[in-house]
């Protein structure tokens, strides 16, 4: 009676499905599939891969095909209007402190337009419209003149209008 020692198999290599050259032995705790620490997401019930993730974040995203566009158009017009009348005002310390409720007013005015619904790209199209609505007048002065006359009072009211709308943009999701 002889007993066959069970055979003891070398260690199977296994290598992550995003970057096949990259040995590991992490997996997704959802669907199994290997990854390495470069793709790993920690989320609270352990790590998964960025496709879990992403799908698990899809389900918060209800925006429309055509919402980025509609924001992007209101936030340009809106945005464009409060600049020229900063551009008449001219002093800064008013344009400064008017930048504030402008970006509240034109957020507000383009997620009602859309129905508060979140995507992933509609933060960078209100911002992408603030930024080319804030900077309309000096974009209008240069067409009219052929050289770009600086005017730090407009600059900075489009740069708070912008960050101002991307950040309530990404409250939101």
């Amino acid at each position: 009676m002889t007993s066959n020692p069970t055979p003891i198999l070398e260690d199977e290599r296994t290598f992550c499905a995003v970057h096949p050259d990259r040995e590991t032995s992490l997996q997704c705790n959802k669907c199994g599939r290997y990854m390495c620490v470069q793709c790993a997401v920690p989320t609270p019930v352990g790590y998964r891969c960025k496709e879990c993730v992403r799908g698990i974040e899809d389900k918060f995203f209800n925006a429309r095909p055509a919402d980025p566009a509609i924001v992007f158009a209101i936030c340009t017009v809106l945005s464009g209007i409060g600049a020229f009348i900063a551009a008449q005002i001219g002093f800064l310390l008013i344009v400064l402190i008017a930048a504030a409720p402008v970006a509240g007013f034109v957020s507000e005015v383009a997620l009602r337009a859309i129905g508060r619904r979140r995507g992933r790209n509609v933060p960078v199209a209100a911002a992408a419209g603030s930024a080319l609505g804030g900077l309309a007048p000096l974009l209008y002065i240069m067409l009219l003149t052929g050289r770009f006359i600086p005017n730090i009072s407009i600059l900075l009211f489009a740069g708070i209008v912008t960050a101002a709308v991307y950040s309530r943009f990404r409250m939101r999701g």
